[in-house]
């Protein structure tokens, strides 16, 4: 027998009227502003217009008469009608007003809120038409005990999934280990953990036992934030003292930000062991993408190796190494040195500023060179910094970085060898005015104030011919920008050498 229709119930009453005029407020207002709900919502509509199409065709069947059926579809129709109406609830509340407020709510609540309130309206039109409830609770507690006790292991899936989802404690996008898997968590679902591996690979662990053992979230910090110590070693040849080693790769590794490695704290190095022919170092950094680690690894390690090149200390070698010389390795050797000489000597004639000296003086200055090898992305000065040396860079690529406070960093000029960079910090003493970033991996001699203060006391007069140089070079450079005329020009230029000259007399002491 189908249930009786209510007797207040009418096809097209005004409460229908003011029901169907808040759902289609709702649902365009849920359109415009949830769009990543928008198949969901449409669907929605349309299950809500065949609930309408319903009662028409309820209409149809009372005027027959018939009844039974009229009965029977006025219930379906009442059915469909609130499981759209509560779904779009569902939908405006939590994909809508919650995220508003910055709250997420976890996708099990969202699955059992909508669980529950299905039940709640099945049990509320099971009232309206008088239907006795109390069979189908009976009977249905009985068939929760036998499925109970023939799936409490998929029960335990379920409740463990809403236990992981409503304390968070694992959440889509964090990096575990379980046992001896390692991921990121994709999906936490009723039944189980998703996790996507490194290699592609989907490793699903029941709900349930995750919950009866440990996992480590890596990385995971208690603001939310993503930040895991890991340990570079290295291996430096006992000659070399630590606090030498320490202060090189300190400040390789802190001159320029790294990617993926956090400001704070910073990166250092330390002692971590004593070995027989060598002392082991570590670099402690802290890593804020987890999928980043062996890239950053890499260039961790290249700052340290490019650092301690410049250095001059050598990473260890085998102590049961043994050395030959012949004297076909002596020639070898002699003529290595000679080549390592010329290019010296080459990269000093291609800087302008030192057009005006002897060879011999090239020659000594040549002796002092210091090979300074920097790795792509590496500042091989700093903005700010007062380091009294000049770079000559012989092979690669490099940007000039200028930053203004208030303002971000911008990129002013390209460098390409034969170029050189940092006079101003030699011949001076005035902080750097640029940052110089490598762009490829760069060679560069360096020349210290030390080496230079020899030539310009033998022969004083060479702060006036190199100030000449520079102030040709830097007015030329301001005229190309600001369109000075000749004669400003040349004003500028007599001014600026003035200026220069006596800033290099006092800073090397000639005065």
């Amino acid at each position: 027998m189908a249930p009786s229709l209510p007797p207040e119930m009418s096809i097209l009453d005004q409460e229908a009227l003011l029901q169907l005029a808040g759902f289609v407020v709702v649902a365009f207002t849920a359109l415009a502003f949830v769009r990543k709900e928008r198949r969901h919502i449409t669907a929605l509509i349309l299950l809500y217009a065949f609930s309408v199409l319903l009662r028409g065709a309820e209409f149809v069947f009372l005027s027959v008469p018939m009844h039974s059926i009229a009965n029977t579809v006025h219930f379906l129709a009442l059915l469909f009608q609130g499981i759209a109406i509560l779904n779009l609830l569902a939908v405006f509340f939590f994909e809508g007003l919650l995220r508003v407020v910055r709250l997420e709510a976890p996708r099990i609540l969202k699955q059992l809120a909508r669980t529950l309130l299905l039940l709640v309206l099945v049990m509320y039109l099971f009232s309206r038409y008088r239907v006795d409830v109390s069979g189908i609770v009976a009977t249905s507690a009985v068939i929760t005990a036998v499925i109970g006790f023939s799936l409490q292991d998929t029960l335990v899936n379920v409740m463990g999934g809403i236990a992981l989802q409503l304390d968070r404690s694992i959440e889509p996008g964090d990096w575990v280990q379980f046992g001896e898997h390692s991921g990121k968590v994709q999906e936490i679902s009723w039944r189980s953990v998703s996790i996507l591996k490194r290699n592609g690979d989907t490793v699903v662990i029941p709900n349930g036992l995750l919950m009866k053992n440990f996992a480590l979230l890596r990385g995971k910090q208690p603001d939310g934030s993503m930040k895991e110590r890991r340990w570079i070693y290295f291996n430096v040849d006992m000659r070399a003292t630590p606090a030498s080693v320490i202060d090189a790769v300190n400040t390789a590794l802190t001159r320029e930000p790294m990617p993926y490695v956090a400001l704070e704290p910073a990166p250092r190095a330390l002692v971590t062991d004593f070995r027989d022919s060598w002392i082991q170092y570590g670099v402690q950094y802290w890593l804020t993408d987890i999928a980043q680690d062996d890239p950053t690894d890499s260039i961790v390690r290249a700052r340290i190796f490019y650092s301690l090149k410049r250095a001059g200390i050598p990473m260890s070698i085998p102590a049961a190494t043994i050395f030959t010389e012949a004297s076909d390795d002596m020639d070898k050797r002699q003529r290595h040195s000679e080549r390592d000489r010329q290019a010296r000597i080459r990269a000093l004639e291609s800087v302008p500023l030192f057009a005006s000296l002897t060879s011999e003086e090239r020659e000594y200055l040549a002796d002092g060179l210091i090979y300074a090898p920097f790795a792509p992305g590496e500042a091989m000065v700093v903005q700010g910094y007062a380091v009294h040396h000049l770079y000559i860079m012989s092979r690669g690529e490099a940007i000039v970085r200028v930053a203004v406070e208030g303002a971000e960093p911008r990129i002013v000029t390209r460098m390409t060898s034969p170029d050189f960079f940092g006079e101003m910090g030699m011949l001076t003493g005035e902080p750097r005015r640029a940052t110089v970033l490598a762009v490829t991996e760069v060679d560069c001699w360096r020349l210290e104030k030390e080496r230079f203060q020899q030539v310009m006391t033998t022969r004083p007069e060479l702060a006036s011919e190199i100030s000449a140089i520079l102030a040709t070079r830097t007015v030329n450079l301001l005229a190309a920008k600001e369109g000075l005329s000749e004669e400003a020009r040349l004003r500028r230029i007599n001014a600026e050498h003035g200026s220069l000259t006596e800033k290099i007399r006092v800073f090397f002491g000639l005065t």
